[in-house]
This record gives C-alpha cells, structure tokens and sequence, in this order.
C-alpha cells in the first residue's frame, strides 16, 4: 500500500475517533489509528530491532530447505508475531 493510503486510513481514524475542539483525548486518537492501521493490513515494527529480539526469531522461525521468498516471508511473519505479543 502507498504513502498516501497509509496517511488516509490514519486521518480518518483521528477525525472519527475524536471531533471536539478542545480537550482532544490523544489517548483514544492513538487507539482509533492503531485500530484502523492494523483493519488496513498495516503492521508498526521498530526501525530498531533488539539483538534479544532476533535471536528469539532465529529461534522460532521455519527451518529447513525454503525458497528465498518463502524464508523472507517467514522471518517477517515471525517478527511481527514476536513484537506483537511485547
């Protein structure tokens, strides 16, 4: 998905998730965008990763003979799965 359609699903997350104009409550915005980004199929990650954080994934990822493709997708997939039980 692009930029910009990353930029809509968090503005109209924010505009739905609070209209006051005084005494917003970012506590509820915040929720509201993490809610939308993840409905989106969007995923946050750190840009940095622990050096603990990766050897649990060498850990638990597959193993075995994979396709380039298939190894890629299951180093992300397992650190999405790790960070998101953090």
């Amino acid at each position: 998905m692009s930029r910009s359609k990353l930029q809509t699903v968090i503005e109209n997350a924010i505009s739905k998730a609070d209209n006051s104009y005084f005494f917003e409550n970012y506590t509820k915005q915040a929720q509201a965008v993490i809610k939308a980004l993840d409905q989106a199929g969007f995923t946050v990650m750190p840009k940095d990763i622990p050096e603990a954080t990766w050897t649990q994934v060498a850990d638990e990822m597959r193993t075995g003979r994979l396709k380039p493709e298939e190894h890629v997708k299951d180093v992300f997939l397992t650190l999405t799965r790790i960070l998101a039980r953090k």
